[in-house]
C-alpha cells in the first residue's frame, strides 16, 4: 500500500480521490468491463462537483482500480486524519475536502445531486438545453457526466462505500434522498396549484384550446396521480417552491414540459409507473402479473409520496385466506429501508395451491410423532441429504410434488418477465431492491440472469433471496448476479428446512442446495476479493424451521436481514 504514490493534487483533493476509488471498487465488484462508462462518467462528475482544476484532473483519473483502489482509500483517510490535526493546530485553513466530509448535509446533498446527474457545474449543459431529448444528448451520451435524472444503482452503492469510510450513519443516504424527492415533489406539485402563471391562461382561451390541447401545451400532465409536466411560465415558483430548500438553484428548465416529464420518468410515475402499467403476460407464457403498492408506516400520512428508490416484494407461496400483502408484516420493521415498496403478484391461483399443499402436507405428516421424531433427529444430524425418507412421507409426496412443479416453471417465467420490466424502467430511473422467498427468490435470481444476459447494469442495487431453491455452486450464475446487483446480495437460508429438501429429495442438487446450506462463497468468488464482500450468506435456522415459515415469520426475518444492507 505504501508504494502507492500520492500526489500533492491527490493529497488536496482526498475527498473527490475518496469519492472516485470508492467507485472504482464498486465497478470492480460489478464486473470491470460493464461498468467502465458508468464508472468513467462517475469519475467525470465527482471531478465537476469539487470544481477540480484542470490541472488536477489526470491525476485524479489515474487513480487506481480494484483492489489497488481500496488501498488508496486508505491512504486518502490518511490525508483527511493529517488535514484533522493540521486544522486543530490553525496551521492551515480548513479545505473543502475536510469542509465537505464534516457536514453531512454538504456531503451527501453534494453527493447525491452529482449522482442525480444535477450537480452545480452538471447544470451548465443542462441549462443551455432548451428540449429534453437535448438534456440526454448533452450529457452522458458523450461519456463525460452522469445522465440527468438517472439515478444508476451503482451510484447509491458508492454513496453507502463512502459513508461507510467516513463513519456516517447509513440511514444519512435515505434522509438526504428524501429531502431531494420532497424538493422536487413540492415545487412541481405548487407550480401546477398555486402559481400566477397558471392562472394567466385565460378561461377563454381554455375554452378555446380545450383541456387537451390545453394540459398538452405544458399546464402540467397528471399520470397515476403525479404531476409530470409544467410549463417554462412555471419557473418562478418552482425554484422558490422547492429547489432552494434541497440546496440546488438555477434548474429552471425543469420548469418545461421535458424537464418535468423527466422528474416523473426518475420517480417510476410517467406512464403509470408499476400499477398502472399492463404488461403483456402471453409472451411469457403467464396469466397473471401485476404490481400493488405496499404502503409502510412512513408513507401512511400521504400514499402518492415516492422516493429516490423503489423495492419490489416477489412471494413465494400466498395464503389465500389473506387479503393483504404478504409482505404488509414488514412495514413495521425498524430501519428497514424500502423507499417506494410494491407487491409482484404473478400466478396467484398456482401460488395459493401451493400454500395449501405445504399446509396438508406438514398436517399429515405430524400425524405420526414416530416420523416427526426421525425428522427433527435427522435434520439435528445434518444428514437430510443423504437421507433415507420414511415410506409414509414419500407416499405423502403427491400432495405436494405436482403444485411445486408448476410453481418452479412460473416462478422462472415471472422471472424474465420481471426482467423486462425492469430494463424497460417501469419502476422510473432509479435504483431497485429485490426481496423474496421461496419461489420469489427463484423469479429474482432467473430475473438477474436475464438481466445479465441482455447487459443491463445498475438496475438493482440490492437483492435478498430467501429459502432460495437454486444450486448454490452454480459458478457461473451466481457471478451474473453478483454482476448485476450493485450493493449487496444477501442469502437467507436454513438447515431445518425439511419441507425443501423433501421437495429435492430425488436430486443431487440437494446436497448443495442455497435455501438449505447458502452458497459457497470462497469457491466462486476465490478470485474475486470485492465480489466476495458483496455476498452475504445468512442462516436462519433459529427463525425457519420448515419452508412455510419464510412467509409466518417474515417480519422477524427482514428484521435480521436489514441489519446486513
Amino acid at each position: 500500500m505504501e508504494a502507492l504514490e500520492i500526489k500533492a493534487a491527490v493529497a488536496q483533493n482526498w475527498l473527490a480521490a475518496l469519492c472516485i476509488c470508492s467507485g472504482r471498487c464498486v465497478m470492480a465488484a460489478n464486473g470491470a468491463a460493464e461498468s467502465q462508462a458508468w464508472s468513467d462518467q462517475f469519475t467525470q462528475s465527482i471531478l465537476e462537483w469539487f470544481d477540480i482544476p484542470d490541472a488536477d484532473m489526470d491525476a485524479l483519473r489515474a487513480m487506481p482500480y480494484g483492489d489497488a483502489a481500496n488501498d488508496m482509500i486508505l491512504l486518502m483517510l490518511r490525508c483527511k486524519r493529517a488535514d484533522e490535526a493540521a486544522a486543530e493546530q490553525g496551521r492551515v485553513p480548513t479545505g473543502v475536502s475536510l469542509e465537505v466530509a464534516s457536514d453531512p448535509e454538504k456531503l451527501y446533498s453534494g453527493l447525491l445531486l452529482t449522482c442525480l446527474g444535477v450537480g452545480d457545474r452538471q447544470l451548465e449543459s443542462l441549462e443551455e438545453a432548451e428540449e429534453s431529448m437535448d438534456l440526454r444528448s448533452t450529457v452522458g451520451a458523450g461519456g463525460r457526466t452522469l445522465c440527468p435524472f438517472a439515478y444508476d444503482a451503482r451510484s447509491r452503492a458508492v454513496a453507502f462505500v463512502v459513508g461507510d469510510w467516513l463513519d456516517m450513519p447509513k440511514q444519512f443516504v435515505s434522509t438526504y434522498e428524501i429531502r431531494i424527492a420532497r424538493g422536487l415533489e413540492r415545487a412541481v406539485d405548487k407550480a401546477m396549484l398555486g402559481d400566477a402563471s397558471a392562472k394567466a391562461l385565460s378561461d377563454d382561451k381554455k375554452r378555446k384550446w380545450g383541456w387537451q390541447r390545453y394540459l398538452t401545451a405544458g399546464a402540467g400532465v397528471a399520470v397515476a396521480g403525479t404531476l409530470v409536466g409544467v410549463t417554462a411560465g412555471l419557473a418562478a415558483p418552482l425554484m422558490a417552491a422547492g429547489m432552494g430548500a434541497i440546496g440546488i438553484g438555477g434548474l429552471g428548465f425543469l420548469a418545461t414540459t421535458g424537464g418535468s416529464a423527466m422528474i416523473g420518468s426518475l420517480l417510476g410515475i410517467a406512464g403509470g409507473g408499476l400499477i398502472g402499467k399492463r404488461f403483456n403476460t402471453r409472451m411469457r407464457g403467464l396469466r397473471e402479473f401485476y404490481f400493488t403498492r405496499l404502503l409502510l408506516s412512513s408513507d401512511c400520512s400521504d400514499s402518492q409520496t415516492h422516493h429516490l428508490h423503489a423495492t419490489i416484494l416477489v412471494p413465494g407461496f400466498l395464503d389465500g385466506s389473506a387479503h393483504t400483502s404478504p409482505f404488509a408484516p414488514i412495514a413495521t420493521v425498524l430501519g428497514l429501508d424500502l423507499g417506494d415498496a410494491y407487491t409482484l403478484y404473478y400466478e396467484t391461483k398456482e401460488l395459493i395451491a401451493l400454500q395449501s399443499a405445504f399446509a396438508n402436507f406438514v398436517s399429515n405428516t405430524a400425524k405420526s410423532a414416530a416420523i416427526s421424531l426421525i425428522l427433527k433427529q435427522t435434520i439435528l444430524s445434518g444428514l437430510i441429504g443423504a437421507f433415507a425418507w420414511p415410506l409414509a412421507i414419500l407416499n405423502l409426496g403427491q400432495l405436494i410434488d405436482t403444485p411445486w412443479a408448476v410453481g418452479l416453471e412460473r416462478a422462472k417465467r415471472a422471472g424474465k418477465m420481471l426482467a423486462d420490466v425492469l430494463v424497460n424502467r417501469a419502476h422510473g430511473n432509479r435504483p431497485v431492491t429485490l426481496i423474496g422467498y421461496s419461489l420469489g427468490a427463484l423469479t429474482i435470481f432467473t430475473c438477474l440472469q436475464e438481466l445479465h444476459r441482455r447487459k443491463s447494469f445498475g438496475v438493482v442495487e440490492v437483492a435478498v433471496l430467501l429459502g432460495m431453491p437454486a444450486d448454490g455452486t452454480a459458478t457461473d450464475s451466481w457471478l451474473a448476479a453478483c454482476q448485476c446487483v450493485s450493493r449487496r446480495i444477501v442469502v437467507g437460508y436454513s438447515t431445518n428446512d425439511w419441507i425443501l429438501a423433501f421437495l429435492f429429495r430425488a436430486s443431487a442438487l440437494c446436497s448443495n442446495l442455497t435455501g438449505l446450506t447458502g452458497v459457497d462463497v470462497d469457491t466462486i468468488f476465490h478470485k474475486q476479493p470485492l465480489m466476495r464482500r458483496k455476498l452475504v450468506c445468512l442462516d436462519l435456522g433459529g427463525t425457519v424451521a420448515q419452508h412455510s415459515d419464510y412467509l409466518e415469520n417474515i417480519d422477524d426475518i427482514m428484521l435480521e436481514v436489514s441489519q446486513h444492507f
